[in-house]
């Protein structure tokens, strides 16, 4: 499988860095586990190492608890797309927490952790980044075969990543760079910069890579001037909904969603990505870092580390099915499957899509008109699983269907059989790459703004884009049972027109959906548009009546649009870092 480079045996003693435990004072203070001159590690060698080692770090997820590369709880459970699943609501207790927030608090474990590791990340960045800066322009030229601007960028793109999912998941952290001695980190503030100001930072990051990244990289997986272009896009789209206090959208700022479309406009005429002719191909090991892949996070297998580099954030979300056996975490709500029904024109039941009929079975499937991503995203009783019509999803998949029902989600799954599928102690990893930003993920991102431009007609053409795929895809070898019939009743069409711009934000949302649902993006989309409290209440006053475990749950807006700031952090921080509102 190509794969990063190499990483097995460059993070040495003098660069790996331990976990931060609960009872220390700076979370950015991470100690080797060996020791070493300082000055010995200003080189161009030692340099590059810490690079790597900054690289490395995006892999270092793991089951829930730092899951920060595919936030599956914080993004699809935490919205109306998954039921937490597992063997019970007490099975991994903090997610059902954080699912159901009405009892969620800032004594949350697992958003302690995401907390934690998110600034290891950082960490290991500003420590890269000061070393570089240390050495010579001409020096690290010559032995290193690179600019130090470029280098640097790379790690402030990777910084920006962090940052970003920071402040989507806690709204105000603490930013810190490399310029900030480490005895003075537990003295800045969450709240030194103002919500824009903090996305202006985050920003920021992503600007220095537009500017000094290559266009190409000789190595996978390091950032390009389009995935910065990119991530910068996805920035300002998020900093354009401005909010208030308690989280509230008050206004969306026009400059920068026309920053939005220029930029992707730019990505868009380098010819470098197009969608995959198949849906599929996004979610299979053997098309990853292909044309849609904007960046990715690098995973490898037999690589000489213990467990390889696979996909620990998704470790417990197998099906029980044969080949698998744990956990049945992340399973698809019903909201969700019966969201993929279509009228007969091939277009979304907007209004109806929650009545009678559910689907939930092959049947279903086949005697209702169907969007055919669901075969790529959810499995269900009597469909071909992961596209094998040899494997049939029964009842035995699911782990308390009394409790969680039987749908699974099957987008970062692979079959038992592949070689990216990896069996660790009693969990599952998957080698394939994990993508932060997809192509279909970046057009309908340049569909939002163009409609909140009130340029309708172009966003038009995008959205009936993404149908086209839709529909072709639903004519392909992969959606069929073994004797050649098709697995459902496929019926996609083409809108004629978005009509108002308050109906073509409708379609635009419902198409982010159903186009990315099980990617985590959903929550973020929700909260991005100032439409969460009223989705999510509506979807619980529903689902409580087919999942009984749901019949307290509540969204409070004004809080929970945000988890809080860990309640360890505020006390290592003595009382400085200001809680968010409500908790």
């Amino acid at each position: 499988m190509k794969k990063i480079f190499t990483i097995k045996y460059v993070l040495t003693v003098a660069i790996s860095f331990a976990v931060l435990g609960g009872c220390k004072k700076e979370f950015l203070d991470f100690k080797p586990t060996g020791v070493i001159a300082d000055a010995d590690l200003n080189t161009v060698e030692n340099a590059e190492k810490m690079v790597i080692s900054a690289y490395a770090s995006l892999g270092n997820d793991g089951l829930l608890a730092h899951q920060y590369e595919d936030m599956w709880v914080y993004g699809s459970v935490r919205s109306d797309d998954a039921y937490k699943g597992g063997g019970s609501i007490g099975d991994q207790f903090d997610s059902h927490l954080v699912e159901v927030f009405s009892l969620n608090t800032p004594a949350n474990g697992n958003a302690n952790l995401m907390w934690i590791y998110l600034y290891a990340g950082i960490s290991r960045v500003n420590d890269a980044m000061r070393r570089i800066q240390a050495l010579t322009d001409a020096d690290y030229l010559a032995k290193a075969g690179v600019s130090r601007k470029q280098r640097l960028a790379e790690l402030r793109f990777i910084r920006g990543h962090y940052e970003f999912i920071l402040k989507v998941l806690y709204k105000y952290p603490v930013y810190v760079d490399e310029t900030v001695a480490k005895p003075d980190i537990i003295n800045i503030s969450n709240h030194a910069k103002t919500d824009q100001e903090g996305w202006a930072l985050i920003a920021d990051e992503f600007r220095a890579g537009v500017a000094d990244l290559p266009a190409t990289q000789a190595d996978e997986g390091r950032p390009t001037k389009n995935a910065a272009q990119a991530y910068l896009a996805k920035t300002l789209l998020y900093k354009a909904y401005v909010q208030n206090e308690t989280h509230q959208v008050v206004s969306i700022t026009q400059s920068e969603l026309e920053e939005v479309v220029s930029l992707i406009s730019n990505i868009e005429g380098s010819g470098e990505y197009a969608l995959y002719d198949d849906f599929a191909k996004n979610f299979l090991w053997e098309f990853e870092s292909g044309s849609e892949s904007v960046w990715a996070i690098m995973r490898s297998i037999d690589d000489g580390s213990p467990e390889g580099r696979g996909n620990f954030s998704t470790g417990l979300t197998s099906s029980l099915g044969p080949g698998y056996g744990c956990c049945s975490f992340n399973q698809g709500s019903q909201n969700l499957a019966n969201a993929f029904k279509t009228d007969a024109n091939g277009l979304p039941l907007f209004d109806d899509f929650n009545n009678a009929p559910d689907i939930q079975t092959s049947e279903d499937i086949q005697n209702n008109n169907m969007d055919p991503r669901i075969a790529h995203t959810l499995g269900m009783i009597g469909m071909p699983f992961k596209y094998d019509p040899n494997r049939i999803f029964d009842e035995s998949y699911a782990r308390v269907p009394g409790v969680y029902g039987y749908v699974m989600g099957m987008k970062d799954q692979e079959l038992p059989s592949s070689p990216a599928f990896r069996q660790y102690q009693a969990f599952f990893s998957i080698s394939r790459n994990t993508d932060q930003i997809r192509y279909g993920d970046l057009l309908l991102m340049k569909a939002e703004a163009l409609i909140e431009l009130n340029r309708l007609s172009e966003a038009l053409s995008i959205i009936n884009n993404i149908r086209s795929r839709a529909i072709s895809t639903a004519s392909t070898s992969r959606l069929v049972y073994a004797d050649g019939s098709p697995t459902g009743k496929w019926n996609v069409g083409l809108y004629p027109t978005l009509g108002s711009q308050d109906n073509a934000r409708k379609i635009m949302r419902w198409e982010r959906r159903l186009e990315l649902a099980f990617e985590s993006k959903r929550f973020f989309d929700l909260v991005r548009w100032g439409i969460t409290e009223p989705t999510l209440n509506q979807y619980f006053n529903a689902e409580k009546s087919r999942r009984d475990y749901l019949k307290d749950a509540l969204f409070t807006a004004g809080r929970d649009e945000y988890l809080a700031i860990p309640q360890a952090q505020i006390t290592i921080s003595q009382g400085l870092y200001k809680q968010n509102p409500g908790y």
